[in-house]
């Protein structure tokens, strides 16, 4: 399953703040790359306010999704949205499908 995870930072907001936020970016740099190489994320991007990013997540469930978000040693740091992620072919033959059978009665 493929999930659309949009994070925001809540440093400086809602959250504490780190004691060590250098030691912590660090950590979450090394994080977002592990997951990287392994093909658990297909891609990250910063937000260029430096606030935030967007990824593609792959993972077998909500579960193992939960279990790798709560892993980030940013996960007490940031607000998440995630949006769940079907292919676009078959989204498009299924509303193709349901149109037809609409105009069909």
């Amino acid at each position: 399953m493929k999930f659309l995870l949009t994070t925001k930072s809540r440093i400086g907001h809602n959250a504490f703040k780190p004691d060590n936020p250098q030691a912590v970016f660090q950590a979450a740099h090394a994080w977002n790359k592990a997951r990287l190489e392994d093909g658990s994320i297909d891609c990250v991007y910063g937000f260029v306010d430096g606030r935030g990013g967007a990824s593609i997540v792959n993972a077998d469930s909500h579960e193992d999704l939960l279990r790798m978000i709560r892993s980030s040693p940013m996960y007490h740091y940031m607000d998440y949205e995630i949006r769940a992620l079907c292919d676009l072919e078959l989204l498009w033959q299924l509303q193709i499908s349901a149109a037809s059978a609409q105009s069909n009665k």
